[in-house]
C-alpha cells in the first residue's frame, strides 16, 4: 500500500463526507426558507387586479397623515408660508438629496417603498411647481460622488447608519451669488437616522469631517452649523427641515433661522406635504410628541444615563419629569436661560399655525368644585373658533394636576388625559370638541404605601384636582385672560379604587415584594437593587440616578427565576380532551362540505364551491368567550394540531383541518404593510414592491394628535389587507419614547402613554373593522434599539403601570385589542413571553383581554429561560413568530405532558377567538356607503404556483448520493486489495 495513494483515497473518504455533510445542511436550510426560495424563483401567486383603487386612496392618505403631522417649530416674522407665487427655491443640506432624505427608518418597521410612488423631496417641490436651484443640486451631486465611499447608503446598515457628512461652505462660494437671485429662501434640511438591530443612536458623532465625543448624534454637526451661518449671510428667509427619525437638541435654530419644520420620515409620497404647508396651500396643524431640548446636558434628564434595563427614573421620563424638575427648580442656568424656559426649547404638545384660535367651555358634565368618587367620569366640550385669515385645524389638550406630598406617592405635576382635534375651520368658524376623563385617569399607583394608609393601588390623595385646557404641556389656555382651569376635590379619606374600573376585577401588586412573580420583584430588591436608586420628586438632586452598570446582581437568584417553569398554577390540571366530533367548523366550503386540509390552504378549490365563513358560529363564539360552544369546538382539535398552530406562527397562522379555519397570513409593521424581501417572504410570499402603501413613520402619525385620523389609518390598513390576502399586522408600536437616544423611536407614537394608547386604540379599532387583527407590540419594556433579548429591566410596578403599560391598557379597552406582541427583553428576571403576572394577571384578569399574545421573532430553537416555549404557554404566550417551515427540533411542546397540552389548548382558544373576534367586527361594523377603505371580508387565498425547484433538488440530491456511493465503493475496494492495483484477467490464447 503505497502512501501517496493512501493519503489520496483518505483525502477522497473526507471530500466525500464533506458532500453529504453539505448535502444534509444545504437541504435543512433550503426546506427552512422554502418560501423565500419559492416565491424568487417562482413568484408569489399574488392578484393584485382589485387593489388599484384601495392603493391610490392610501396614497392620499399617506400625504393627508403627513400634511398634517408636520410641526411647525419655529416661524419668526411670519417668515412662513411664502409668497403664493413662489415658484423657484434653494435646497441645502445632505439631508435634501435623493440620497440623504430620509423616507422610511431601518429595521421591522420600515417599508419597501416602489420607484413608481417614490418622491424625493426634489420630487415633491417639483412637483408642486416648486423649482429647486440646479446649480446647489450640483455641488451636492459632486459631492455625493466623491464620498460615496463615506457616507450613508441608501439602504442603511449597522456600519453605516450614524455616519454624518455635510460639504464645507467653500463648495458654494462660486455659485452663493447666482443663488441668492434665484429664490432669496434657502431651505436646510437635516436628516437623522435610526432603527431596529443597529443599536441606539450614539453619543458622539462620527463623519468624515470629524469624529469625537463633543457632540451627540442628534446634535448639529460642526458643519452643519457653518451652513445655517453661511445661509443666514447670504438669504433674507432661512427654513430648517428637520428630517429625523428622532427628536434633536435644536438650540441651533434660537438664532439665524426664520422658521423650522419637524417632518419625520416622509413615508412613499409625504414628502408633497412640505411644499404645500411651506406655500400655506396646508396650514400646519401637527403637535410634539417629545420634548424638546436645546441642548444635551447629562444632568437635565435621568435617563441620560440610565439606559439599558434600569428605569431608575421612576415615573419621570419625558415631559413628566421636565415639567416636574422645572415646577421643583431643579434646573439651574444654562446659556439659553434660567430654570425650565433654559433647558426646554418646545415642549410635549407644542406646534405653532398660520392662523390664531380661541377656546371656550361650553359645558361642563360635573359642577366644578363638586367632591370626586372613584367612579367619577366628567365630559368638558369645548367650543374653537378660527379667529385667524386662513384655514386650519387646532389641538385641545387636556391635563390633570393632582395634589403631592413631599416623601408620598410620586406624582408628576401635570399629566395628559385627553385631546381632540378639530376639523378644517374656515375663519371665523367654530366647532365642539369633547374630553372625557374619570377620577381613575389621575389616579396614582401606590405600590409601596408611601401615603401610609394601608392600601396598596389606585389611588386619589385627598386635595384639590386642578384639570386644565393647555396648547401644550407647559402652556395653559386663557379666556378672557383667565386660565381656562376646573378644580375639583377629594374627600380627606382619599379614593381607593381597588378594582379596575373597565371589568370590575381585582386590581393589586403583581410585581412588588414576597408575591412577585417566580421571587423576584421588577424593581430588583431581592437581587441587590437599592430603592434608594429610584429617583424621587422629594429631592430630585439628591436622588438623581446614576449608571447601573457599577451594581453588584445577585445572578443565582436571577437565573432561577428565568427558568422558573410555573406548573404550580396548573397542579390539578389534566390532560384534555382531543379529537372529538362535535361537527363546528369556522369555515365551510360554499356547499356546507367541510373543507380538507389542502383546501384550507388554498388549493382544490374551485371558484364555485370556494371557503366561506360560517358567520352564524363566528357570532356565537365572539359573542362570548367563556361560552360552553368553545369547549365542543376545541375539544375536536388533537394535541399536533394545537402544537404546530402555537409553534409555527412566523408570519403566518397554519391552517386547522378539525375546526375549520384556513391559513392565514400576518406581516409585519407598523409603517403600512413590511415588504421588506426577507421578512415577506418569511410569510408565504414576497410581494412585489408596487403593492402595499409605506406610510410616514409612526411618530409622524403621533404628531397629527388625530384619532380620526388614525382610524382612517386602520381602516386603510384593512383594505390593503383584504385585496392582498392578508390577515394580520404586527403593529401598531407602543412602546414610548423613553430617551431622545432610543433607537427605535420612530416606530412609535411619543413619550407618553395616553397619547399613544389613544390614538393606537383608533388605529385598531379601524383595522378591525375591515377585517385586519393587529397584533400591538412590543409587551412590554422593548426599549433598546438593538433588540433586547434576554436582557433583564429593573423597574418598579407604579412606572410599569402609569407609564409603559398604560398605551397597552388603553388599546384593550377602547379599541378592542385582541392581539399583543411580546417583547424580547425580561421584565425583571423573566421574560416578558413567560410572565404570568404579566400576560395573565394583569392583560386578562385585571384587563379583560381576550386574544392572542404572539412573540417577537425566534428561531424556535429558544431554551429555557429564553422565549421557551414550554414556559410562554404557561404564562398566557399563545403563538411562536417562527418562520422557519421544518419541525422544531427541541425545547418544544410535548403531547405526553397534561400542562403543555392543556395550555396548549388555552392557546388555541386565544388564537381562535382573536379570529372570529376581528371577523364578527368586521361583520357588525356599518360602513357609509362612499367609505373609500371599504372592504369585501370575503377569503381570499394566494393562487398556487409550481415549486419546480423542489424535484430539481431532488434529483440533484439523487445524482450526488448515487456518486458518492459508487466513490465510496471504489475506495472500499481498494482498502480491500491492501492497497494493490485491480489485476487485469489475461485470456489464454492457444496455438495449434
Amino acid at each position: 500500500m503505497s502512501k501517496k495513494g493512501l493519503i489520496g483515497h483518505i483525502i477522497s473518504i473526507l471530500v466525500i463526507v464533506i458532500i453529504i455533510v453539505a448535502l444534509v445542511i444545504g437541504n435543512y436550510e433550503a426546506m427552512a426558507w422554502e418560501s423565500v426560495i419559492t416565491s424568487f424563483l417562482v413568484g408569489t401567486g399574488d392578484d393584485f387586479s382589485n387593489a388599484t383603487e384601495t392603493l391610490a386612496a392610501s396614497d392620499e392618505l399617506c400625504q393627508e397623515i403627513e400634511e398634517e403631522g408636520i410641526v411647525l417649530l419655529k416661524n419668526d416674522n411670519n417668515a412662513l408660508p411664502l409668497a403664493s407665487n413662489t415658484n423657484t427655491i434653494n435646497l441645502f443640506g445632505y439631508g435634501s438629496t435623493d440620497e440623504g432624505f430620509l423616507l422610511r427608518g431601518v429595521g421591522s418597521g420600515s417599508s419597501t417603498i416602489s420607484e413608481t410612488k417614490k418622491y424625493t423631496l426634489y420630487d415633491a417641490f417639483e412637483e408642486e411647481g416648486i423649482y429647486p436651484n440646479e446649480d446647489v443640486e450640483k455641488v451636492y451631486t459632486n459631492f455625493v460622488l466623491q464620498n460615496s465611499s463615506s457616507l450613508r447608503s441608501s439602504d442603511p446598515s449597522a456600519s453605516d447608519v450614524y455616519l454624518l457628512k455635510e460639504p464645507a461652505t467653500s463648495q458654494f462660494d462660486s455659485i452663493i451669488d447666482s443663488a441668492v437671485s434665484y429664490s432669496d429662501v434657502a431651505v436646510f434640511v437635516i436628516s437623522r437616522d435610526g432603527g431596529e438591530n443597529i443599536s441606539d443612536l450614539p453619543k458622539s458623532q462620527t463623519s468624515g469631517n470629524n469624529s469625537g465625543t463633543s457632540k451627540t448624534y442628534l446634535e448639529i454637526t460642526d458643519e452643519e452649523d457653518d451652513m445655517i451661518t453661511y445661509l443666514d449671510e447670504h438669504f433674507s428667509t432661512v427654513i430648517v427641515v428637520l428630517n429625523t427619525s428622532n427628536t434633536m437638541h435644536t438650540g441651533f435654530v434660537d438664532e439665524r433661522v426664520d422658521a423650522c419644520l419637524y417632518v419625520g420620515l416622509t413615508g412613499q409620497s409625504g414628502a408633497l406635504a412640505i411644499p404645500r404647508i411651506l406655500t400655506g396651500e396646508v396650514t400646519p396643524s401637527g403637535k410634539t410628541t417629545d420634548t424638546y431640548t436645546y441642548e444635551y446636558v447629562e444632568s437635565n434628564d435621568p435617563t441620560n444615563v440610565n439606559t439599558h434595563g434600569y428605569y431608575f427614573e421612576g415615573i419621570y421620563s419625558g415631559y413628566k419629569w421636565y415639567e416636574t424638575a422645572g415646577e421643583e427648580g431643579y434646573f439651574g442656568t444654562s446659556s439659553y436661560g434660567t430654570g425650565y424656559d433654559g433647558v426646554v426649547q418646545y415642549p410635549f404638545g407644542y406646534g405653532l399655525s398660520y392662523t390664531t384660535f380661541d377656546w371656550e367651555i361650553s359645558e361642563i358634565s360635573l359642577e366644578e368644585g363638586t367632591l370626586l368618587a372613584a367612579d367619577t367620569e366628567i365630559t368638558v366640550t369645548v367650543q374653537v373658533t378660527n379667529t385667524g385669515d386662513v384655514s386650519g385645524k387646532d389641538v385641545v389638550e387636556l391635563y390633570g394636576t393632582a395634589p403631592y406630598t413631599s416623601g408620598g406617592i410620586e406624582k408628576s405635576s401635570v399629566v395628559l388625559l385627553d385631546f381632540a382635534k378639530t376639523t378644517e375651520l374656515d375663519p371665523g368658524e367654530s366647532c365642539y370638541l369633547e374630553l372625557t376623563f374619570s377620577a381613575y385617569d389621575i389616579a396614582s399607583y401606590d405600590d409601596y404605601d408611601k401615603n401610609n394608609n394601608g392600601f396598596c393601588g389606585y389611588e386619589l390623595d385627598p386635595g384639590d384636582y386642578v384639570f386644565s385646557l393647555r396648547t401644550d404641556a407647559h402652556t395653559v389656555k386663557t379666556d378672557g385672560g383667565k386660565d381656562m382651569e376646573i378644580h375639583y376635590t377629594v374627600a380627606d379619606s382619599g379614593i381607593q379604587i381597588a378594582t379596575d374600573t373597565t371589568t370590575g376585577n381585582t386590581v393589586e401588586n403583581r410585581f412588588t415584594g414576597s408575591t412577585a412573580y417566580a421571587g423576584v420583584p421588577t424593581d430588583g430588591s431581592t437581587v441587590g437593587i437599592s430603592q434608594d436608586c429610584y429617583l424621587s420628586r422629594e429631592d430630585f438632586a439628591g436622588t438623581f440616578p446614576s449608571s447601573g452598570s457599577t451594581i453588584n446582581l445577585d445572578s443565582s437568584a436571577i437565573n432561577s427565576a428565568a427558568n422558573y417553569l410555573n406548573d404550580d398554577a396548573y397542579s390539578d390540571v389534566t390532560a384534555p380532551t382531543s379529537g372529538t366530533e362535535n361537527n363546528l367548523r369556522i369555515m365551510t366550503l360554499a356547499d356546507g362540505t367541510y373543507a380538507s386540509l389542502s383546501q384550507l390552504n388554498g388549493s382544490d378549490l374551485s371558484e364555485d364551491n370556494g371557503l366561506v365563513w360560517n358567520d352564524e358560529l363566528v357570532a356565537e363564539l365572539a359573542a362570548d368567550y367563556d361560552s360552553e360552544l368553545w369547549d365542543q369546538l376545541l375539544d375536536q382539535l388533537s394535541y399536533s394540531e394545537m402544537k404546530d398552530l402555537i409553534e409555527l406562527g412566523g408570519f403566518h397562522r397554519t391552517a386547522v383541518e378539525s375546526v375549520g379555519i384556513s391559513r392565514q397570513y400576518d406581516y409585519d409593521g407598523p409603517a403600512g404593510f413590511n415588504t421588506n424581501s426577507l421578512t415577506g417572504s418569511w410569510g408565504g410570499t414576497t410581494l412585489d414592491t408596487e403593492s402595499w402603501t409605506a406610510y410616514p413613520s409612526e411618530t409622524l402619525e403621533g404628531c397629527t394628535w388625530s384619532k380620526t385620523l388614525m382610524f382612517t389609518l386602520g381602516r386603510s390598513m384593512g383594505a390593503e389587507a383584504d385585496v392582498t390576502s392578508i390577515n394580520g399586522w404586527y403593529a401598531p408600536g407602543v412602546n414610548l419614547h423613553r430617551t431622545s437616544y432610543t433607537g427605535r423611536n420612530y416606530e412609535y407614537y411619543s413619550e407618553d402613554g395616553v397619547l399613544s394608547g389613544k390614538l393606537s386604540a383608533m388605529v385598531i379599532y379601524g383595522a378591525k373593522t375591515n377585517g385586519l387583527n393587529c397584533y400591538l407590540k412590543h409587551f412590554v419594556c422593548s426599549d433598546a434599539g438593538t433588540n433586547p433579548k434576554g436582557e433583564n429591566t429593573w423597574i418598579n410596578e407604579q412606572t410599569l403601570r402609569e407609564n409603559v403599560l398604560k398605551p397597552f391598557e388603553i388599546a384593550v379597552k377602547d379599541g378592542g385589542a385582541n392581539a399583543i406582541m411580546s417583547a424580547f427583553n425580561r421584565i425583571g428576571a423573566s421574560w416578558c413571553g413567560a410572565n404570568y403576572s404579566l400576560l395573565t394577571e394583569i392583560l386578562r384578569d385585571e384587563w379583560g383581554f381576550n386574544g392572542c399574545v404572539i412573540t417577537d421573532w425566534t428561531s424556535g430553537q429558544d431554551a429555557i429561560g429564553s422565549m421557551n416555549v414550554r414556559q410562554g404557554v404557561r404564562a398566557g404566550n399563545d403563538l411562536w413568530l417562527c418562520p422557519y417551515t421544518t419541525s422544531w427540533t427541541g425545547n418544544c411542546l410535548q403531547t405526553s405532558n397534561a400542562i403543555d397540552m392543556y395550555c396548549a389548548r388555552q392557546s388555541a382558544h386565544n388564537i381562535l377567538y382573536m379570529t372570529v373576534d376581528t371577523r364578527n367586527t368586521f361583520n357588525n361594523y356599518d360602513a357609509d356607503d362612499d367609505d373609500i377603505y371599504s372592504a369585501v371580508g370575503g377569503i381570499t387565498f394566494k393562487n398556487e404556483v409550481f415549486a419546480w425547484w423542489k424535484p430539481v433538488l431532488y434529483v440533484f440530491d439523487g445524482v450526488v448520493a448515487v456518486g458518492c456511493i459508487v466513490w465510496g465503493v471504489f475506495i472500499v475496494r481498494w482498502f480491500i486489495r491492501g492497497g494493490k492495483p485491480r489485476q487485469k484477467k489475461v485470456k489464454e490464447s492457444s496455438t495449434e
